[in-house]
């Protein structure tokens, strides 16, 4: 009879055999035996994260950033609930994450056991698969048969679309036994590519060549994707616009970004509409754009990428090609266009960013002290070759109002948009990373997370700047909120907390700034190696902050104006 655990040792080997290279454990009881199997086989690449909701996101900043699966491991009960949150941002953001929860033995369910909750298929609803281990194996022939299914495991992860997988394992009593050495027959099938055959559509083929006004919209996407290269030679086209976000990483003066600004200072009417939508990549932040492409009348569309889902966010005539979008679009790239050889669509476009741009640089000079002037003196600041994570909310919205250096790495967790763990994901990235790796969070974020710091191995290249706008500031700029009468208590939910005493608590460098010159002051210090990591609170007034977004989307402009800023 084999070991009550081997299979568990096992385990462990299988993850180290394909290429996982950290794990993040929740401390516990019920999970001893995968503590020690693990840690014996990683040694120091495993973090203790006491909060497993911020381990979640921790493991998910790191699984971001190297885009291969990282181990979660945690106890039973409760433990696993506060996974939930990372893992429905892991499976809305295709990012691989492998959930390893501990678990009661099945005869002690619903029996008033101790961390027992019913834990089969709790993720059901955002996650790729799930697998519920045996308690124990018997025999060589069904441990083979567990190596074979955790192969399955592994690969359900990490194959497009990447996404997060549960393990459940059921583990009896006695727990803190010695573990076994792993078993010396593992045998994993070889791993084989994929080769990936692009077959366009012939529909797709006839409107692309025909189509005299084209639109690509590529939502997040991760830095360097190889959709890069070919969507900057796509947009030079007379007849194609391509637009993508800041948060798609892609930085190119061709290629329209700052969608938001584009429709407030331009009339949407007065735009050429596409007769061809082609759309790629993850989320999109502008509600303009979204609002402006599903109100056009019976738009053809076409969702390019391997989903786990039906994609249909514009609600057109939609089609789904599941293929990369960087082959498809290297294939379209070569086939003759008849139809917009002629075409001024992409310069009537490109003239009203361009004016939408020129008004920016003109309103911002009269733009209060406020977050949205803070964003642009923040990045300004920003050294070259660093990582940024932006919160979501206001965080997000703003910093699409402004160019970023081509060389920064950009990273937000849009799949659910949630603002629970961005502090948490942004800990994992810099803790991998060794660049300075900056959050900018707004200050219900910084709270609401804050065990993100609660970290023994804190990494010195984090930098975290809290926007105190008094609350929940994207209450303050949104049109509805402001007039309900639990607005101050329940939208914006004041606080009492002293952000200070808060980084001092866990040992951060701590800064602070309330006007424009004493931001750049403390910022060319903040930026500076200090041996730990640091926060920087910015402190701003929630009516300069509603009137700095007004301005800058040219709403009242004529009466706000003081002496511009200089």
């Amino acid at each position: 009879m084999l070991h009550p655990f081997q299979h568990i040792t096992d385990l462990s080997e299988i993850c180290y055999r394909n290429g996982v290279q950290y794990v993040v454990i929740s401390p516990g009881s019920r999970n001893a035996p995968l503590i020690d199997a693990f840690f014996s086989r990683f040694q120091d690449r495993c973090y203790s994260i006491v909060d497993e909701r911020s381990a979640g996101y921790f493991a998910l900043g790191i699984a971001r950033y190297l885009q291969s699966p990282v181990v979660l491991i945690c106890t039973s009960g409760t433990a696993v609930l506060n996974y939930s949150p990372a893992l429905a941002e892991a499976y809305y953001s295709q990012i691989p994450l492998l959930a390893i929860t501990a678990d009661r033995p099945a005869e002690w369910i619903d029996q008033q056991d101790n961390q027992t909750i019913r834990q089969k298929e709790v993720y059901k609803n955002f996650i790729k698969k799930s697998y519920y281990l045996p308690e124990r194996i018997e025999n060589t022939r069904l441990l083979n048969a567990f190596h074979r299914q955790m192969y399955d495991a592994f690969s359900c992860t990490s194959n497009e679309p990447k996404g997060p997988v549960h393990l459940n394992v059921p583990i009896n009593e006695p727990l803190y036994t010695e573990i076994p050495v792993c078993s010396k027959n593992i045998s994993l099938p070889a791993s084989v590519k994929k080769s990936e055959e692009i077959h366009i559509p012939d529909e797709l083929k006839t409107a692309w060549q025909n189509a005299e006004k084209i639109f690509i919209v590529h939502g997040q996407d991760r830095p360097h994707s190889e959709v890069r290269e070919v969507l900057s030679i796509l947009s030079e086209r007379p007849g194609i616009v391509v637009i993508a976000e800041n948060i798609s990483n892609i930085k190119d003066d061709k290629i329209i970004s700052h969608t938001d600004l584009l429709f407030a200072h331009n009339n949407a009417h007065l735009l050429q509409s596409p007769d061809l939508l082609l759309y790629s990549g993850g989320q999109v932040v502008s509600r303009r754009l979204k609002n402006y492409l599903r109100n056009l009348k019976s738009l053809p569309t076409w969702r390019i990428g391997i989903d786990d889902y039906p994609m249909d966010t514009f609600k057109q005539k939609n089609r789904i090609l599941s293929v990369s979008p960087a082959n498809v679009y290297k294939q379209l790239l070569h086939m003759k266009q008849v139809g917009n050889a002629h075409s001024d669509f992409r310069e009537n476009w490109h003239h009203a960013s361009a004016h939408a741009m020129n008004r920016r640089e003109e309103l911002i000079r009269y733009v209060p002290f406020s977050d949205v002037l803070a964003m642009k003196i923040i990045l300004d600041a920003l050294p070259g070759g660093s990582i940024l994570e932006l919160g979501n909310s206001s965080v997000v919205r703003m910093y699409q109002f402004f160019n970023y250096p081509g060389d920064i790495e950009i990273f937000s967790n849009r799949g659910v948009s949630g603002i629970d763990g961005c502090l948490s994901a942004a800990v994992g990235t810099a803790s991998i990373s060794n660049k300075i790796t900056l959050a900018i969070i707004g200050d219900l974020s910084f709270i609401y997370d804050s065990n993100a710091l609660w970290n023994r191995r804190l990494p010195p290249n984090l930098r975290v700047i809290v926007l105190n706008n008094e609350g929940g500031g994207i209450f303050s700029v949104l049109e509805g909120p402001s007039s309900k009468p639990a607005y101050e208590d329940f939208f914006i939910a004041y606080h009492p907390v002293n952000m200070q005493k808060l980084a001092e608590a866990f040992n951060l460098h701590y800064f602070c700034a309330d006007d424009e010159q004493s931001l750049v002051s403390e910022l060319s210090r903040f930026f500076q190696p200090a041996g730990k990591a640091g926060v920087l609170e910015i402190k701003t007034k929630r009516q300069n902050n509603v009137q700095a977004f007004q301005m800058i989307l040219g709403k009242n402009v004529s009466s706000n104006k003081q002496k511009p800023i200089t």
